[in-house]
């Protein structure tokens, strides 16, 4: 988990770098995503650091992450992006690996198990 979070915040740095040519339509949309994956390099870094303190926190990550992976499947062949990281079968890419590495980490952690210290 902590390679993901140190890789989703060379993600942040890659669209800091791109975001001079983001097209001004874009741009809202653009800086929202960019500023989002240091959020994502914490949540990482949180279920790194204590996998089975916070329920629900691997389950969104992993709702987030499926949810990207499979609305890029769905543009494969139809879309295209100002910049490379728009890509659809980059993302799909990314993502996937994202999520089956958070898939892997869930299971070996057993991270279901925080949802037992709600009492």
């Amino acid at each position: 988990m902590i390679a993901l979070g140190v890789s989703t915040l060379g993600a942040f740095a890659n669209a800091a770098f791109e975001l001079g040519t983001i097209p001004p339509d874009r741009i809202v949309s653009h800086t929202r995503e960019m500023l989002a994956y240091p959020v994502f390099a914490g949540l990482f870094a949180l279920l790194a650091f204590y996998p089975r303190r916070m329920p629900g926190l691997w389950e969104l990550v992993l709702f987030q992450k499926l949810g990207i992976t499979f609305f890029s499947f769905s543009l494969l062949g139809s879309a295209s992006g100002a910049v490379a990281s728009d890509d659809p079968m980059l993302r799909l890419i990314v993502d996937g690996v994202l999520v089956s590495l958070t898939l892997v980490s869930y299971g070996l952690v057993q991270g279901w198990t925080a949802w037992r210290n709600l009492h």
